[in-house]
């Protein structure tokens, strides 16, 4: 009877796809509008007030955070398909870059999904003081520290394709669009531009993602074979030399 894949590779490759897909729902909800963090704080506010205290800004928010909450399930899925391969050694120096670099950037999502929308509507509400908390918070460390984690994470996914385009048993295009869509994600892009990348990360996850499925079924199909053969070389009497 063939053995089953690993639970936990199965909810790795699951979790890659539904973060790959939720990536490209991503810029499709999200509100957009013109973001000038060095004009006067007040035209400012007046311009991102409406679309930060929006709904599809709060849902797309929530959506990429759980994009970015599932890419790690992901990328220990793609380290654990290289480990035993020569790209193995690039697939954790890839998968440690880019967990650190998720450790950057999810403060400024979590800043975005929650905080933003509550200055913008208190600024609708008339409450008209918090005006220059939008422009403070962009131009302070929290930018600073959210492109560190994106450079990390650029270079990590980087290192996770090479892998890919070594190894024998992914396809190697699926790791190539994948990493780029990740190594492109930056918020000041246009709509369009946010549109390709988000369409990019997903199609290359989803392409990943099956390639992974299929290469945990011919293991666990390959798996099968080796207890039957071990069981008939005991069975057989070892004769001493």
């Amino acid at each position: 009877m063939p053995t089953q894949v690993p639970v936990r590779s199965r909810l790795g490759v699951v979790a890659l796809a539904t973060s790959a897909l939720l990536f490209a729902a991503f810029p499709l909800v999200r509100p957009f509008f013109q973001l000038d963090v060095f004009v006067f704080s007040p035209a400012l506010a007046a311009v991102a007030s409406g679309p930060l205290a929006s709904p599809p800004w709060v849902v797309a928010h929530l959506v990429l955070t759980a994009a970015f909450a599932l890419l790690p399930v992901g990328l220990l899925a793609i380290q654990a398909a290289l480990a035993d391969t020569a790209a193995g050694p690039l697939a954790r120096r890839g998968t440690a870059l880019a967990m650190a670099g998720l450790g950057l950037v999810l403060p400024a999502v979590g800043v975005e999904t929650f905080a933003m929308p509550v200055l913008g509507r208190l600024y609708l509400d008339g409450v008209t003081g918090v005006a220059p908390a939008l422009a403070w918070i962009y131009r302070g460390p929290m930018t600073l520290v959210m492109l560190g984690g994106l450079l990390l994470l650029a270079g990590g996914a980087i290192d996770l394709a090479r892998g890919v385009w070594r190894s024998a048993g992914l396809p190697r295009w699926s790791g190539v669009a994948f990493a780029s869509g990740l190594a492109l994600w930056l918020p000041v892009l246009p709509r369009p531009v946010r549109i390709v990348d988000g369409l990019l990360i997903g199609l290359g996850g989803l392409w990943l993602a099956w390639g992974l499925w299929r290469a945990g079924s011919g293991l666990a199909t390959d798996g099968a074979v080796a207890p039957s053969a071990a069981a008939a070389e005991r069975a057989v009497p070892h004769r001493a030399l």
